[in-house]
């Protein structure tokens, strides 16, 4: 094995570690929403105001959404529609899975340059939440600006693999989510 392969393999199975652990992330923020709303719920009935539960909530919301951006598109669950790609010849097919998967890469790119741009404005400028928490909104945003960031990664990373091996690394499938052929 060469010392680029070497490296490559090394990078390749780094990364897909970095997606996992953005699962896990996005994975625990989603039970930390669910902690938020029920000690939101819980409080109210009891006739207690806790600030910050409302917002903290949707803070959760945006990181669980872009950190499982990345995780999500290495497993396949992002929405595609197959229907044209699937009549095409291969070679016609490759052309178009590759010219997708790059202006995927560029619009993520450029929204993950300027959700960082917009942390460091936050940041620069002391902006502070409207909510009850108070909150300098760096906070919050730096999340959702490294999950897209780490979204961004993963394209370009399976834009290299696509272009090396000419291969996904989602499987396309004629089955539905209940599992039934759809051909029948």
């Amino acid at each position: 094995m060469t010392a680029v392969r070497c490296w490559a393999a090394i990078a390749d199975r780094t990364l897909v570690r970095l997606y996992a652990l953005c699962g896990a992330i996005a994975a625990g923020a989603i039970v930390l929403i669910a902690v938020l709303v029920a000690t939101s719920i819980i409080a109210r009935s009891l006739g207690v105001f806790v600030g910050g539960l409302t917002e903290g909530a949707g803070y959760a919301m945006a990181a669980a959404g872009t950190f499982g951006l990345a995780y999500a598109f290495g497993a396949g669950a992002h929405i595609r529609v197959d229907m044209v790609l699937t009549a095409l010849p291969s070679n016609a097919r490759r052309i178009f899975e590759f010219v997708a998967l790059a202006v995927t890469a560029l619009t993520a790119v450029c929204l993950a340059w300027f959700m960082a741009r917009m942390v460091v404005i936050s940041w620069q400028f002391g902006d502070l939440s409207d909510g009850s928490d108070g909150l300098p909104l760096w906070l919050p945003q730096f999340p959702a600006a490294l999950g897209f960031s780490i979204f961004a990664i993963a394209l370009i990373h399976h834009l290299i693999r696509f272009w090396i091996t000419g291969k996904v690394s989602w499987q396309t499938s004629e089955r539905n989510l209940l599992g039934d052929d759809e051909r029948k």
